[in-house]
């Protein structure tokens, strides 16, 4: 019985444990100095980089790395530069049908911030900056 009692007690306080850590956390919110500010200033090597690193060349991703099978390097400027002169960048990660949709296989686009970072940077002349 006492051993019933312990098991019931330890199920309830992970249960509680669990519920009690559910929860949505807003990253604006949380922090404030990471909030997504299109408009300003955005520059290749702090703001477009890193985009591409995380949704195109990662070691995880490594579609459009340099000797991928795609043949489109985005791990540098000079490649990352030809496909926005060719209009494909733009048209693949806003999914106008005019370029095929990346991140290929994935259900949803890159994340508006970023989307609104490299069209800023394409507006201002994409620059190698």
């Amino acid at each position: 019985m006492i051993k019933k009692t312990y098991l019931l007690l330890f199920a309830v306080a992970l249960l509680v444990a669990g519920l009690g850590s559910c929860n949505y956390d807003n990253l604006a919110e949380l922090h404030p100095e990471l909030s997504c500010d299109p408009t300003s200033s955005v520059t290749f090597s702090n703001d477009i980089v890193p985009i591409m690193s995380g949704s195109c060349n990662s070691a995880s991703v490594a579609c459009h790395s340099g000797g991928s099978s795609s043949g489109i390097d985005l791990s540098t400027y000079a490649g990352v530069k030809e496909q926005v002169d060719s209009g494909k960048l733009y048209s693949s990660i806003i999914w106008d049908g005019n370029a095929s949709q990346m991140p290929k296989g994935s259900s949803s686009k890159i994340e508006d911030c970023s989307i609104g970072k490299i069209e800023r940077w394409i507006a201002d002349g994409a620059p190698n900056n």
